[in-house]
C-alpha cells in the first residue's frame, strides 16, 4: 500500500507540472546496519549493560519543478525507518514514537523572485531558528514565509515561521484554533547577509513567541564563514534570552558559540572544532540538533550548556577509500545542583536525560569506498567514557558501530 501511496504521488507531481516546466530530480537511500553497547547509556535513563543491534534506513528524492528563470518549486519527500522492529509497521504511512515507516514531505517551498529585486520563498521548511551554520538550529518541520532584498550593501532578510495555530499549553490544538491568535507559537527573523575581506558575515535576531504557553524567546546571532589564508573557517557566535512568564526557573539569558577551521596538511584534511555553550542557573544555551560534532556528543547525548573541543583528520587513500578519525573532549557548564538528578544512585547508577554527564571523552574512526559513482560503502565506530553528572565515572565505555550503504542519484 505505502509503495501505491508514493507511486501515486509522484506521478500526480508530474501530471500536474505544466508542459513549460523543467524537472530536476536528486536524491539518496541508505541501509545501515547499527551496533551498540548501550551500559554507559545510562546517563540517557537506561542501565542496559547487554549489546544489542539493529537496521534502519531512508530515502529522500528532491524535486525541483523550474517555472522560469524566476520561479520554481522545492519539494523534498521522504520516506524511513529509523529502526527495524516490527513488520506490521511497512502497510503504514504513520509514524510511531520511533519514527517507523514514517513518511513525510519534509519541504516543500515556492521561490519567486520579482523585478524589484526580492526574492520569495514560502511553504514548509525542514528547520526552524535556521540562520547561518547549523549550529543552534532544530529539526522542526515548520510553516514559514521570507523575502530577500538585495541592497547596496547586502541582502535584507525578513522572515516569519509557524510552529502551530491557537494551541493550548499542552500543544493540543483548541476547537476555536482559527481564530484564537492568543495561542499560536509564531517565530519572526530579521538578517543581514554582507560580504568583506573574503568573509560572508550574517547577522540576524530572531524571536519566538509561544503564547500558548506564555514563553518567547529572544536570539542575537552573528554567523561568519570564509577563508583566512589556507583555513575556511565557519563560525557562529548567539545570545540568547529566554522568558517564561510561569516558571522564573526557566528564565535566563545564555551565549553560545561555534568555531571551526579546516586546512589541508601533507595530504591531510584537518578540522579543529570548540563549541561553547553557557548556562544561567537551570536554563542552558541549546545548541539544537542539527549540528553534530561527533556520532554521539551532540547527536545521541545533549551537549546544551556545555564545552566541547574536537579534532578531525581525513585521508583520502585513494580515489575510491577515504578514512577519518576524530577525538572530543566535553564538559558540563551547568552548577552542580542544575545538574541531572539520581534516580537511584544506590542500585544501579541510572541519570536522567537531560544534562547527565560531567564530562567524557568521544573517539571516532570511520572508512568509507566508493563502489562506483553512485555507491558508497562505509563502516564506523565510536567509542564514549567519561563520568555523570555526578562524577560517578560511566559504569563501562559506549561503543557504537555501523555498516552502510548509500545510492545518491
Amino acid at each position: 500500500m505505502f509503495k501505491k501511496v508514493f507511486a501515486a504521488m509522484l506521478a500526480g507531481l508530474f501530471i500536474s507540472a505544466p508542459a513549460f516546466a523543467e524537472v530536476k530530480m536528486s536524491g539518496s537511500y541508505f541501509l545501515k546496519g547499527n551496533y551498540r553497547q548501550e551500559a554507559a547509556d545510562s546517563i540517557a535513563g537506561v542501565n542496559t549493560e547487554d549489546p544489542y543491534r539493529y537496521y534502519e534506513s531512508d530515502l529522500e528524492i528532491k524535486t525541483q519543478i523550474i517555472i522560469d528563470e524566476t520561479t520554481s518549486v522545492n519539494i523534498t519527500a521522504e520516506a524511513f525507518d529509523t529502526n527495524w522492529v516490527d513488520n506490521s509497521y511497512i502497510a503504514g504511512t504513520g509514524a510511531d514514537s520511533n519514527g517507523q515507516n514514517f513518511f513525510e514531505i519534509s519541504k516543500a517551498t515556492l521561490n519567486h523572485k520579482f523585478t524589484t529585486g526580492t526574492a520569495f520563498v514560502g511553504g514548509v521548511s525542514g528547520n526552524s531558528d535556521s540562520w547561518g551554520t547549523a549550529f543552534g538550529d532544530e529539526a522542526d518541520r515548520i510553516y514559514f514565509i521570507s523575502a530577500d532584498q538585495a541592497l547596496p550593501f547586502g541582502t535584507l532578510t525578513v522572515l516569519t515561521e509557524k510552529w502551530s495555530e491557537g494551541q493550548d499549553a499542552d500543544g493540543k490544538p483548541l476547537k476555536n484554533a482559527i481564530v484564537d491568535d492568543d495561542k499560536d507559537i509564531d517565530g519572526y527573523l530579521l538578517g543581514l547577509t554582507m560580504n568583506a575581506g573574503g568573509f560572508e558575515i550574517k547577522p540576524a535576531l530572531h524571536y519566538k513567541d509561544n503564547q500558548s504557553a506564555d514563553q518567547s524567546t529572544t536570539k542575537f546571532m552573528v554567523a561568519t564563514t570564509g577563508k583566512l589564508g589556507t583555513f575556511d573557517i565557519e563560525s557562529e557566535f548567539t545570545v540568547a534570552d529566554y522568558s517564561d512568564d510561569n516558571d522564573n526557573a526557566n528564565e535566563g539569558t545564555v551565549f553560545g558559540a561555534w568555531v571551526d577551521a579546516s586546512t589541508n596538511v601533507a595530504g591531510l584534511t584537518v578540522n579543529t572544532g570548540i563549541l561553547y555553550g553557557s548556562a544561567d542557573d537551570a536554563v542552558a544555551f541549546v545548541v539544537g540538533d542539527e549540528l553534530c560534532p561527533m556520532e554521539i556528543l551532540g547527536d545521541d547525548i545533549l551537549i546544551d550548556g556545555a564545552t566541547l573541543a574536537r579534532v578531525k583528520v581525513a585521508k583520502s587513500i585513494t580515489e575510491k577509500v577515504g578514512v577519518d578519525f576524530s577525538a572530543a573532549y566535553a564538559f558540563t557548564n551547568l552548577d552542580d545542583k542544575y545538574k541531572a538528578v539520581e534516580i537511584d544512585p544506590d542500585k544501579d547508577g541510572i541519570y536522567t536525560a537531560k544534562y547527565a554527564f560531567d564530562k567524557c571523552f568521544e573517539f571516532d574512526a570511520n572508512a568509507s569506498y566508493k563502489a562506483s559513482d553512485a555507491v558508497t560503502l562505509s563502516t564506523g565506530i565510536a567509542f564514549l567514557d567519561g563520568d555523570f553528572s555526578s562524577e560517578k565515572s560511566f559504569d563501562q565505555a559506549r561503543i557504537d558501530a555501523y555498516a552502510k550503504i548509500n545510492v545518491a542519484f
